[in-house]
């Protein structure tokens, strides 16, 4: 009987720490070509998995058929780092190597050009999610882009934000081409991260225009998402954004695309998914207008330094290489010069990153290195080169793009628990606040769902506000003079002590 006994505790403490294990498989691949296989040896790429404190090369070559230069997502079992599906924004394989879709975009929509009809060429073009609440399955989250001439700039944006649902258990395809946005924003570039409850998520997707963010919470009821004007945020045109959240959860940091070069920092409350506390980085004089497009970038946990790359830069004042910018001072360093795409690693611990020697013959070994301490400044950086080996891939311009799974709840807040999130985001639902007609030709009628107070603003499609007013007395009704608005689109933004609600409109 003591036997038995023993037996049994030792399997429930053998799953005990199974159930604890973490571990994340991540494909790494640098292939832009159309072959059977894609890419020939020595760029077929590999799969990494991210144990707790080590990498793990798994699988090498590996044969996913699609390309992987640019654009890389991988979504992969927590427990035992097996990858379940991978996709470049425009096609999805799984991890068994089969061709899921050929082609996740809209069946009316060509391929928008490039290299390879395979993938597209969007850094952080897809970002896999866990479905809240069901195990069995798992979002895909990309988006659509087209060129677009707007101020006299020519660049091209997302017009739409789209998803698909995958089934896990038969690693398959449930439905795909469902559209969030029908709008225009940022060239791939979107990011999540948990909500404090520990189960939804927070999605974050820019609009192309600097003051403006489309946000949502992922819930077992689906998402929908809101177009947020950022207070004191420069107003002007933005394209080849990157973004992150730092891996705590509580900073979110942008970099602004090649226009202005700069640095956007946030605070992030992971409890209400708003942006504050906004400070502006100008980094323009250390990159080069004509070549202001980041490769890839990483910011540290505690969200105080902002590492990137720039992949072959040809124009002064900065020069290929992999750079540190410490947030406190504004002071940047380089860190190599021949290597980049960091990544922080899912641990929260470490950025690994490319790092490139020369051999000889002008040919080029490339292995990973990395930074142990990356919350450090410059010079106290403890850098592992060449770390790992790397043997059958290339990273190409920028690494996976992944949210932190490992991020739980937050137990300090006064919404770490589901039914305290589902109160509070009651009164964020449409029927919050009506606004008709939409469109609107003379007077805009707004209905609450309850006697209100606050603020109403309404900002017009370059985010300059036009109007304000100021609600001293609960009312239930307010209608807004829009005769003398010029024709176009507008938003409008309703403000109290407990809610921030957005809609947007059209001005005949």
């Amino acid at each position: 009987m003591r036997r038995y006994l023993i037996f049994i505790l030792f399997c429930l403490a053998c799953l005990e720490t199974y159930s604890q294990r973490q571990a994340d498989a991540m494909f790494f691949g640098g292939c832009y070509n159309n072959q059977t296989c894609l890419c020939n040896i020595p760029k077929q790429g590999n799969i990494y998995k991210f144990n707790e404190d080590s990498l793990e090369l798994i699988i090498d070559p590996a044969c996913l058929p699609m390309a992987s230069f640019y654009s890389r997502a991988s979504f992969s079992d927590r427990h035992t780092g097996e990858l379940i599906f991978a996709s470049n924004g425009w096609r999805l394989v799984n991890g068994d190597e089969q061709i899921v879709s050929h082609k996740l975009w809209l069946d009316n929509t060509p391929h928008p050009g490039g290299v390879d009809s395979t993938g597209v060429d969007v850094v952080a073009g897809p970002l896999f999610l866990p479905y809240p609440g069901d195990s069995t399955k798992a979002y895909l989250f990309y988006g659509q882009y087209f060129n677009y001439s707007l101020q006299s700039l020519n660049f091209v944006a997302d017009k739409y934000f789209t998803f698909a649902v995958l089934d896990i258990p038969s690693r398959s395809l449930i439905s795909k081409n469902n559209v969030l946005l029908d709008d225009t924003s940022s060239l791939g570039d979107m990011q999540a991260c948990r909500h404090a409850n520990g189960r939804d998520w927070w999605i974050i997707k820019p609009d192309i225009y600097s003051n403006k963010y489309f946000i949502g919470l992922l819930t077992p009821q689906g998402l929908q998402m809101t177009n947020v004007i950022i207070p004191n945020a420069p107003n002007s045109i933005r394209c080849n954004t990157s973004s992150k959240f730092n891996i705590q959860g509580n900073k979110y940091i942008q970099y602004n695309g090649p226009y202005s070069r700069s640095i956007h920092e946030y605070d992030f409350d992971r409890c209400s998914g708003t942006l504050n506390n906004f400070v502006l980085h100008d980094i323009s004089d250390s990159i080069s207008p004509a070549d202001g497009s980041l490769a890839s970038m990483s910011i540290s946990p505690d969200g105080s330094k902002f590492y990137f790359s720039r992949n072959g830069s040809f124009f002064p004042p900065i020069n290929q290489g992999f750079f540190q910018v410490d947030l406190a001072t504004d002071i940047m360093n380089m860190i190599v010069r021949y290597g980049g795409s960091p990544q922080m690693a899912p641990n929260g611990k470490t950025i690994i990153f490319r790092g490139d020697s020369l051999i000889g013959n002008n040919q080029w070994l490339t292995r990973i290195s990395e930074i142990s301490n990356p919350n450090e400044s410059f010079a106290n950086l403890n850098i592992h080169h060449f770390k790992y080996s790397h043997p059958n891939a290339n990273l190409g311009i920028a690494p996976s793009n992944f949210a932190y799974m490992r991020l739980g709840a937050d137990t300090l807040s006064i919404c770490d628990s589901l039914s305290v999130i589902t109160k509070r985001i009651k009164v964020k639902k449409p029927n919050g606040l009506v606004v008709f007609p939409n469109p609107a030709t003379n007077q805009l009628n707004l209905v609450f769902d309850k006697n209100s107070t606050g603020t109403i603003a309404i900002f017009d499609a370059m985010g300059k506000e036009v109007y304000s007013y100021l609600i001293n007395n609960p009312n239930l009704e307010v209608q807004i003079d829009i005769s003398n608005f010029n024709s176009g689109i507008y938003y409008l933004s309703y403000r109290n002590k407990d809610v921030s609600i957005h809609r947007k409109f059209i001005k005949q």
